[in-house]
């Protein structure tokens, strides 16, 4: 098992970096994991993570089950990705000036 996790690139959405996290965590491509969207809509956890345009940031925290595997998203200076107990910070969470590019 790879517990090593590099964050997503700037273009990508936390509902791609879940999908990176748990691939590195079994040591597989991504490609090899069922669709994200059979356990949670992955159009909501973006959104839930995207940043507001009065003030910024938003932090917060969520825990669902993927494929077996139990995950923890936790957003405050950066993105926490957590799979099975094993942590992963992201290089930060989506900015205002981030998903004004989207």
């Amino acid at each position: 098992m790879n517990a090593s996790f590099t964050g997503p690139a700037d273009s990508e959405s936390v509902s791609i970096a879940i999908v990176t996290a748990v691939a590195s965590h079994r040591d597989v491509s991504p490609t090899e994991l069922p669709p994200l969207y059979e356990w949670i809509d992955p159009d909501a956890v973006d959104a839930l993570f995207e940043p507001t345009r009065a003030s910024g940031l938003r932090r917060g925290r969520l825990e669902f089950p993927y494929d077996g595997h139990e995950i923890v998203l936790e957003c405050d200076d950066s993105l926490v990705i957590t799979v099975d107990g094993v942590s992963t910070v992201v290089d930060s969470c989506p900015t205002a000036a981030e998903s004004a590019d989207v």
